[in-house]
């Protein structure tokens, strides 16, 4: 089966965007999985959702991979067979089954849900609370509905929870049961509790107290010091201040801003002073520039990133490497064996399996088609390793005793017993020999000093000599960030589908390694505002920033990704 996958994007001033893709097989995976046929970047989504088969004659079938099912035409479900026309809504994301056309056997229209869209049917269900709104307009009317609602959903479902035998007489009648008084649905996370309530609800008609969320939930971090932050907001917080569960698909986490901002403002008051944080209360017109964490290692060696302000004045990066982007990216091309070659930033910097930070860099697939490491013109295919010096240096050492030994090695400055060829069996003597590995040792010091200081390493790195060690060469170590927001999260996945890396990153004027190509908070702000914008992408607190991040895992992250080869 070959199938079309549109994606629609929605741009400012009401543009719409499309980019098409294609993708062959029977059946399209939906999830959160990096490895789904269609990526769907929502937490509430499981990381295999949903199966869309083709059936043929644009006919499709529609299969949740969860218990609480998918949205079909506004509906759950487990498993339907649809037609073309049929919306499929898994989260965030709306998927519209096509009739296929052209080459194509099925085709499906990826697209998201308008907030806008989502509050209007939120409104629709909603069911009048007042008199008012409702066709009574006496009194009595009012009070005679009361007294049967009270009855049927209230008193008789009590009765019910206390008497087996009218829950079994409920299950088999029309009347209400126990399920009325259900709250609404849990969220998939918790789905596998069954009817199990008393794991959350110790007691009827008492809230959920923080220890039933820590019973599963021991190994989660606090928000903040409490040494540190003695804030009394922080101590009388339960965990239902930012989570409710009932919400079915919108989740356990609320977004709301002043959940955070109530905090966040006026710190040096309310800490006395303890803190550095600047206060921060909405992202359009209330936050402050960027900090970014800057590769550093302390005299020890451990890694210590400097987190620096992007106020700060000639703030530089200093990575060891010598790696001019402008020169890379010269649309005209670049010079290379092969002839002219035409860069882009996808050559270089790909994504990780989430698409949320890119790969580390690697020298052989990227670098080595133009930056080559062959060392000698009568053997141009042999190259010496992108690695450590003592390898490079016993490579070196290897080959020019192995050449010398053998003979045959057309050099000019070799001795006679290296340049001429002889029948296999046929032994130097021990003075041809010492004069051959002598010649040997001198060849490989050479190359090794025209490759670390000519034509190869330092085109790239910082190399300094050490004559007195016993690898004369040092070459500095390249220290690469891996992650630049260690307060914040950052995702190259829900940006890449309608921005270029050009929107945000000035490579092509950048003339140095040292250039620091992070965007400020200006560039953010171009199409992100706060809570409540309407022009822009409504964005709040919990849109980038973790509540219950340790900051010792964030430093570990850190760590290990700036070490990465």
């Amino acid at each position: 089966m070959r199938w079309l996958i549109r994606r629609v994007t929605r741009k400012g001033k009401g543009s719409v965007a499309y980019e098409e893709d294609i993708h062959y097989g029977d059946t399209l995976t939906v999830g959160r999985g990096s490895d789904q046929a269609i990526f769907v970047p929502d937490l509430k989504v499981a990381l295999e959702h949903a199966r869309l088969t083709a059936l043929g004659n644009g006919q499709y079938k529609v299969e949740s991979q969860i218990l609480a099912g998918v949205r079909v035409n506004g509906a759950a479900t487990q498993n339907v067979n649809a037609g073309p026309g049929t919306q499929v809504e898994i989260g965030g994301t709306r998927l519209t089954l096509l009739e296929p056309s052209g080459d194509f056997d099925a085709a499906v229209e990826v697209g998201t849900i308008d907030q806008a869209e989502k509050q209007a049917a939120s409104d629709a269900q909603t069911l009048p609370t007042a008199l008012g709104q409702t066709w009574l307009s006496r009194r009595w009317p009012s009070w005679t509905l009361f007294a049967l609602v009270a009855g049927l959903m209230v008193l008789l479902p009590l009765a019910a929870h206390y008497s087996q035998k009218l829950a079994a007489f409920e299950a088999h009648s029309p009347l209400p049961t126990r399920n009325a008084w259900q709250a609404g649905q849990i969220a998939p996370s918790h789905q596998f509790f069954g009817a199990q309530c008393n794991l959350c609800h110790e007691k009827a008609f008492r809230w959920v107290r923080d220890e039933s969320c820590a019973r599963c939930h021991a190994a989660t971090k606090a928000h903040a010091d409490p040494v540190k932050f003695n804030l009394p907001e922080l101590g009388e917080a339960r965990c239902a201040h930012c989570h409710r569960d009932h919400n079915g698909p919108e989740g356990l986490i609320i977004r709301d801003q002043i959940l955070c901002s109530d905090c966040h403002v006026g710190l040096q008051k309310s800490t006395g002073g303890a803190t550095t944080l600047a206060d921060v209360s909405d992202f359009g017109d209330a936050h402050p520039q960027f900090s970014v964490n800057l590769p550093n290692w302390d005299a020890s060696g451990a890694f210590a990133p400097v987190r620096t302000s992007l106020t700060t004045p000639r703030i530089e990066e200093k990575s060891g490497l010598k790696f001019p982007h402008d020169a890379h990216l010269d649309p005209k091309g670049i010079n290379s064996p092969g002839g002219k070659k035409v860069l882009a930033c996808v050559n270089c910097h790909v994504p990780d399996a989430g698409g949320a930070a890119m790969k580390p860099i690697d020298f052989e697939p990227m670098c080595q088609d133009c930056h080559r490491l062959d060392f000698d013109i009568r053997e141009p295919d042999r190259q010496v390793p992108h690695g450590k010096i003592a390898e490079i240096q016993f490579m070196l050492d290897e080959f020019y005793a192995r050449r010398a030994l053998e003979g045959g090695y057309a050099d000019t400055g070799a001795p006679p017993q290296v340049q001429q060829r002889r029948r296999p069996g046929q032994a130097l003597s021990k003075q041809e020999q010492a004069e051959a590995l002598a010649w040997a040792r001198e060849k490989s010091r050479r190359t090794g000093e025209n490759l670390f200081t000519g034509r190869a390493c330092t085109v790239c790195h910082t190399v300094a000599l050490r004559p007195d060690a016993e690898n004369p060469w040092y070459v500095a170590p390249v220290r690469v960030n891996g992650i630049w927001f260690a307060k914040a999260a950052f995702t190259h996945a829900k940006h890449e589908a309608n921005m270029k890396c050009g929107d945000c990153h000035a490579a092509t004027d950048s003339k140095a390694s040292s250039d620091l190509l992070i965007p400020g908070i200006d560039n953010c702000r171009q199409c992100h505002a706060g809570e409540g914008a309407t022009d822009k992408v409504a964005s709040t607190c919990i849109a980038c920033h973790g509540y219950h991040d340790s900051e010792f895992q964030v430093l570990s992250e850190l760590q290990a990704r700036a070490r990465e080869p």
